[in-house]
């Protein structure tokens, strides 16, 4: 268990899969993610039997200090030989979309991932139609490394993709470590 001020990272299990399911499946939800397949219950769960013991890959349900599951946050890709990995966050609890919760929990994960799993480096994708995912992600000191017009099609609609990549000192530089590290225990 990760902990901070208002939220806990707890390592995904079993009992958290359907939830996660469902969520990842809401069009709130996979209307952001690259790919916007609907995962079926079997999917999920070969899904979850392919990571959860997984060195590459680290799965959280993001839970408030009174136990609400509200999201995911997850680190794919990790690969410690060259330090790096590709960090992901939603929240599926529609209410809590526009709270602190997400943004905590997503600095408690880079957290964790620069000083215990040492990373170097993370990087990821963002479809350019999430302009909401882009400016969090700029505020922990992301940069953009490439845009890929016309990426991605989405309901037969061509979406730009930006590629980001987020260095240890520029996350620690960055605004919104100086916010959480002074928030009180």
């Amino acid at each position: 268990m990760i902990s901070g001020v208002s939220v806990n990272l707890k390592k995904m299990d079993e009992n958290d899969i359907e939830l996660v399911r469902q969520w990842r499946n809401s069009r709130d939800v996979s209307v952001h993610m690259i790919s916007q397949n609907i995962i079926s219950e079997e999917q999920q769960i070969r899904w979850f039997e392919s990571v959860k013991d997984s060195a590459s890959h680290l799965y959280f349900v993001i839970q408030s200090k009174t136990g609400d599951k509200l999201g995911v946050v997850n680190f794919s890709k990790i690969d410690p030989v060259n330090g790096t990995a590709e960090p992901g966050l939603y929240i599926g609890v529609t209410s809590e979309r526009n709270s602190l919760y997400g943004m905590e929990a997503y600095y408690l994960l880079l957290k964790y991932g620069f000083e215990e799993l040492k990373l170097q480096k993370v990087y990821g994708t963002a479809l350019a139609s999430n302009p909401t995912a882009l400016k969090m992600n700029r505020s922990f000191g992301y940069a953009i490394e490439e845009i890929i017009k016309d990426g991605q099609i989405v309901d037969r609609i061509a979406i730009d993709l930006v590629k980001l990549f987020l260095l240890k000192e520029e996350f620690y530089a960055s605004p919104m470590v100086n916010f959480f590290a002074r928030s009180p225990k």
